[in-house]
């Protein structure tokens, strides 16, 4: 995942490959090289280049990023730190929203909440992105207690903590039926894919296993079976589906494929006190479907974070190559 990092890192500091070879003292198509993966990144260089891009050297070699569940460790930044949970009630009586935070989040929220503005942008550590109408809210609850257990309320749809994105992106990839070895050829180790793959599916010779053990019944197999494919089609939502409320208490669904169609949509949104547009324009297949909701009818709009960090890496590329 090396090379994929080393892109993606980039992109996020707005840096073209020949402003990264230029800091680096190496030529451009040096640079490329390493980017692409064609060559390695000299030991030497490693520290530098993680100072130049603003990260670390593990992350540039694709090692996954410490998460602190409890909360505690001071050397790992906020962004990566659970804090508890949020549950926003609507005052139309629509169905709650309970989400899992970071620190980084938690303080991102208490800043909007004081601030003016027509939306409410929060991230939640189950990839999603969500835009929360101020004037539908009714109350929020922030704690770094778990709501989910003994909340004023019972809550669906709950995932707890996942926060990284490569598991949420070999997640889409085996929602569509991609094979290992193309995955392997994108950058990701066989043993992450089979993590994943462990997560979020149960087959039915895992079952057998399992009433071999005597962990599960035989009578109780199907039953078993069935949990097991809601709990994955949760996992396929979550990583491929826009979900919305509507202040009718509808909430809806669809399948978006280009992240960076959904970064521009949620991006012309201002949190702040600006003037909004009426309409948000999701663009489902381009040219074919496009699907426009009215803001002020709007409870919340989720997105894949992952598909909307794409997105935006997508937009930063575009505009480095016209600039």
């Amino acid at each position: 995942m090396a090379r994929l990092n080393l892109k993606k890192r980039r992109l996020m500091v707005g840096m073209t490959q020949t402003e990264v070879a230029n800091a680096m003292g190496v030529s451009q198509p040096n640079y490329q090289r390493w980017e692409s993966g064609a060559a390695p990144i000299p030991e030497a260089k490693l520290k530098k280049l993680a100072k130049v891009l603003k990260t670390t050297t593990d992350e540039i070699l694709g090692k996954p990023r410490p998460f602190d569940l409890y909360g505690v460790d001071k050397t790992i930044e906020d962004a990566r730190k659970y804090f508890g949970e949020i549950t926003i009630h609507f005052s139309t009586n629509s169905a709650p929203l309970l989400l899992s935070i970071s620190k980084e989040a938690r303080t991102g929220l208490y800043r909007q909440l004081g601030e003016g503005g027509d939306f409410i942008l929060v991230e939640s550590l189950a990839n999603q992105t969500v835009l929360i109408r101020r004037a539908a809210v009714k109350d929020v609850y922030i704690s770094s207690e778990a709501f989910d257990t003994f909340g004023p309320d019972s809550y669906e749809g709950y995932m707890g903590v996942f926060p990284d994105e490569e598991f949420w992106q070999i997640v889409e990839e085996l929602e569509a039926e991609t094979e290992d070895d193309d995955l392997i050829e994108a950058g990701f180790e066989q043993s992450r894919i089979d993590d994943v793959r462990n997560t979020i599916l149960l087959t039915e010779a895992q079952v057998d296993g399992l009433i071999a053990e005597g962990k599960v019944t035989a009578e109780d197999r199907e039953q078993v079976l069935a949990k097991a494919s809601e709990k994955t089609e949760r996992f396929y939502d979550r990583a491929t589906k826009v979900t919305w409320q509507m202040s009718t208490g509808q909430l809806r669904r669809e399948n978006f494929v280009d992240g960076k169609d959904l970064y521009n949509a949620l991006s012309g949104i201002e949190v702040g006190p600006d003037e909004l547009d009426d309409m948000i324009c999701l663009p489902a297949e381009g040219y074919h479907r496009t699907i426009f909701i009215n803001k002020h009818a709007l409870d919340y709009l989720s997105v894949p974070t992952h598909k909307f960090n794409a997105g935006a890496l997508k937009a930063s590329e575009e505009k480095l190559d016209n600039s």
